[in-house]
């Protein structure tokens, strides 16, 4: 796929998640794009505006059911944004984590059986989430989060609660993220993969000040002075990896349309993190692999007056 053919066709699967809508608003506003195939469990088209509905074939179905009637709506279709998970949050059970992996093996199988020529596999920042604590911290630095670092899958974090481990759910990705390389790899670069690993995206307006150390959004976090040291350095690493708004569709526009034909095996993984100054998260390797060009920088948004 090159830049100058852009997809008239698309499947979004989570489409009614909260990145699965802000993607669905993207995509229509773009004039390529004819028409959408929204996929979810529960197809629920008063999320949608009239506008969008008229472009969007909503589609209630089970992705873990690779023989479901969902694989005909692949027919014709360009390219697969795939955001759905059988668990959306960090916290997926090993059981649930699997369900999701099954999810992204058949989407792939779909996208390749019926000539798709580009997948973008919604991976996530779990699956470096190692890189939060020491001992691998002290390997990071600005920037020194690439896409060819190992990954080390899962983060620890304190939920206001209970400690987390997220190993299952970031283990999913990175495999998911295999996948993605293996299909490329099997179908010669005719499916092309763009795995972009998101970062921290709210709700509607995805004010980065409702970014909390606990990982739960929508409540201001104390001053920085207020916390202890592992919830400082939490803090932190959450907001490193903020995506904003407009970065995302900076993201999704370039992941969809990049042309692919110098990517090695016809596959590349991005960090989907917006240009946040003084982050770990490299974001140079994905404005050289796919043209992503982030624009916001969450330290500009912190100094916002509320």
């Amino acid at each position: 796929m090159t830049a100058s053919l852009p997809p008239a066709r698309i499947v979004v699967t989570g489409a009614t998640g909260q990145i699965g809508r802000k993607a669905l608003a993207i995509l229509a506003r773009q004039a390529w794009c004819e028409h959408l195939v929204g996929i979810d469990l529960h197809a629920d088209d008063t999320l949608f505006g009239p506008e969008l509905r008229e472009r969007l074939t909503l589609v209630a179905a089970d992705l873990e059911d690779p023989d479901g009637a969902w694989t005909r709506h692949f027919e014709g279709v360009d390219a697969v944004l795939h955001l759905a998970a059988r668990h959306s949050t960090p916290d997926a059970s090993w059981e649930e984590a699997l369900g999701s992996y099954n999810m992204t093996l058949n989407v792939l199988t779909a996208a390749a059986t019926h000539g798709a020529r580009r997948l973008v596999f919604s991976s996530s920042n779990h699956a470096m989430g190692g890189y939060k604590d020491q001992p691998l911290a002290a390997r990071m630095g600005p920037g020194k989060l690439t896409a060819q670092t190992e990954p080390a899958p899962g983060t620890r974090w304190f939920d206001g609660q209970r400690d987390v481990l997220s190993l299952a759910y970031g283990t999913s990705k990175v495999m998911g993220e295999r996948l993605c390389r293996a299909y490329s790899a099997v179908t010669e670069g005719r499916l092309s993969t763009v795995a972009a690993r998101i970062g921290w995206i709210l709700p509607d307006g995805n004010d980065p000040r409702d970014i909390t150390y606990s990982g739960v959004a929508h409540q201001r976090a104390p001053a920085d002075g207020a916390l202890d040291e592992p919830s400082r350095r939490a803090l932190a690493w959450f907001r490193d990896m903020w995506l904003s708004n407009g970065d995302l569709e900076r993201l999704l526009i370039a992941a969809l349309t990049a042309d692919s034909s110098n990517w090695e095996g016809g596959s590349v993984i991005v960090n989907g993190v917006s240009a946040n100054r003084g982050s770990a998260w490299d974001v140079a390797g994905g404005r050289a692999s796919i043209g992503y060009d982030p624009q916001d920088d969450v330290q500009e948004r912190l100094r916002v007056a509320p």
